[in-house]
């Protein structure tokens, strides 16, 4: 993999998880955010990162810009987002 796709790769499983938490920690106190957004972490950050990397390899680097995008213009997360994609569209 190329390193610009990596580095797409990365930024877009990072805002997604960060858009994640934030859904999750909506209404919530800001101890209470802090602790769900631990214990998110460490139980499910690197499964979610791994199964993410290996979900995003089969997109170009043309459409992991467009999900950055509408990861930075949206409130979803990846599993939002690739839900509606079909597999003849990665590419």
């Amino acid at each position: 993999m190329n390193q610009i796709k990596e580095d797409l790769i990365c930024e877009i499983i990072r805002l997604s998880q960060t858009n994640l938490l934030d859904k999750k920690c909506a209404d919530q106190s800001c101890e209470a955010q802090e602790q769900i957004a631990v214990d998110w972490i460490r139980q499910n950050a690197a499964d979610y990162r791994t199964d993410f990397q290996s979900r995003l390899n089969v997109f170009s680097a043309s459409k992991l810009g467009e999900i950055l995008k509408t990861l930075s213009n949206s409130r979803k997360d990846l599993s939002d987002i690739l839900e509606g994609l079909e597999p003849s569209t990665a590419r």
